[in-house]
């Protein structure tokens, strides 16, 4: 469940960026090639104007303005001032192979990702249905899914999930994500899925997986995961 507002959601082709420990996520379009294993992110103009606003409530150590078209940014101490312009696209690359920018997620409404794990019910098998879990920890929940031919990395081939199971398995990921930092996380995008590998996103070239909604309705998640049947 994301609670990212309107105006902060990612647009076709942006993801969500963010500089480490800081709170604040943006969305925007990232370069292929990467700054010591950073993002290279650009920002719409109505997203610059809220990077603006964030780096001037921040510690104090970097103020920033619009002049002009330009994002004009100053470090305090120095008193050094460097001006953005925007690009061809009218995107702005501010802190661009400067700043430890981040791939991420958008905010989660942890409360309900927690409901949906409570829910029970949407994890009973239907007619044809396997259960397949991860089975990281040993006590990891099973989810009900078909299971497609073409194995992959799993020893149980790949499992494809009803839109009830998919949030669960999404909630799952993310709760997981929070308790074990690197592992992979996803958010929704309208009926989409996108999975984030934080341990692969310093690669040049990464972007997250999308998963988009089958013909059937299903959703195939982590096709390179390590799903197995679940015993019982």
């Amino acid at each position: 469940m994301n609670t990212a507002p309107a105006f902060d959601r990612a647009q076709p082709g942006e993801v969500y960026v963010t500089v480490a420990d800081s709170g604040v996520v943006f969305p925007a379009v990232i370069e292929d090639e990467r700054w010591n294993g950073f993002a290279r992110p650009r920002f719409s103009r109505m997203v610059a104007e809220a990077v603006v606003a964030w780096l001037n409530d921040a510690t104090g150590a970097v103020v920033a303005a619009f002049d002009g078209e330009a994002v004009a940014v100053t470090e305090t101490a120095a008193g050094r001032v460097e001006r953005i312009e925007p690009g061809a696209d009218g995107r702005y690359p501010i802190g661009t192979g400067a700043w430890e920018w981040e791939l991420t997620t958008p905010a989660a409404d942890i409360a309900a990702e927690q409901t949906l794990l409570a829910d029970a019910h949407r994890l009973s098998p239907e007619t044809g249905e396997i259960s397949v879990t991860l089975n990281a920890t040993g006590s990891d929940p099973a989810f009900p899914a078909l299971v497609d031919p073409v194995s992959g990395w799993s020893r149980s081939g790949t499992p494809r999930f009803r839109p009830c199971v998919a949030v669960v398995v999404v909630a799952w990921l993310n709760a997981c994500g929070r308790q074990y930092p690197g592992a992979t996380v996803a958010y929704w995008e309208g009926s989409t899925i996108v999975l984030l590998d934080p341990l692969a996103a310093p690669q040049d070239g990464y972007l997250p997986t999308r998963v988009v909604r089958e013909a059937d309705g299903r959703y195939a998640i982590g096709a390179d995961f390590e799903w197995e049947r679940a015993k019982g």
